[in-house]
């Protein structure tokens, strides 16, 4: 197959940037329309280090596992 020549491969040429540099705005303005809202919804909803206090309570009730010096020296 030939390569085109003139004003083809010229016209080429400037499609294959325009593709690329549209693709990359056209992926940038999904990622932010998209991802972004649902980010801050789940970072809004979400508690991993669980740093707010339940609404219940905050109370943790003592678990007696290691309350010898044995049962400490044993545990893993």
């Amino acid at each position: 197959m030939e390569q085109p020549s003139g004003v083809l491969a010229t016209v080429l040429a400037f499609l294959q940037r325009f593709g690329e540099v549209m693709g990359g705005i056209v992926l940038g303005a999904l990622y932010y329309v998209l991802l972004g809202p649902i980010a801050m919804v789940l970072r809004a909803l979400s508690d991993p280090l669980r740093l707010r206090r339940p609404a219940d309570s905050a109370f943790t009730a003592w678990e007696k596992n290691n309350e010898t010096v044995g049962a400490a020296h044993r545990q893993g």
